[in-house]
């Protein structure tokens, strides 16, 4: 098992993460970072914020339709990893359903070039 890194964001503000440059991922890291200070804002609540902020972040993932949701789920999940939102254990359950999702999308035509 290894130690989630910490948000990339919180520790070094001024250098660039590349992994925010894709929007989902930016997006899911700013869900789970805005449902952490809040959750830390409250006092003896009796959950756990770690908890609370992973829970958010899986929930604002993108949907398993299409091409571009399905690379942008499996981006977050990678992430998520990273800064301890997604854990290991549930991690392959997830990346499997991606797998599954994206066998289930049209195939190119594998249609000869036409003729000239």
């Amino acid at each position: 098992m290894f130690d989630p890194i910490l948000s990339t964001l919180a520790n070094n503000p001024g250098e660039p993460c590349p992994s925010l440059d894709n929007p989902a991922v930016a997006r899911c890291v700013d869900i789970w970072e805005r449902a952490y200070q809040a959750h830390t804002m409250k006092r003896n609540t009796g959950y756990n914020p770690d908890n609370i902020a992973g829970k958010a972040y899986r929930r604002a993932m993108p949907p398993l339709t299409g091409y571009q949701n399905i690379c942008d789920f499996i981006a977050c999940v990678g992430y998520g990893l990273l800064i301890g939102a997604v854990h290991e254990d549930s991690a392959g359950k997830l990346l499997y359903a991606a797998q599954v999702a994206f066998s289930t999308l049209p195939k190119p035509s594998k249609a000869p070039p036409a003729a000239a």
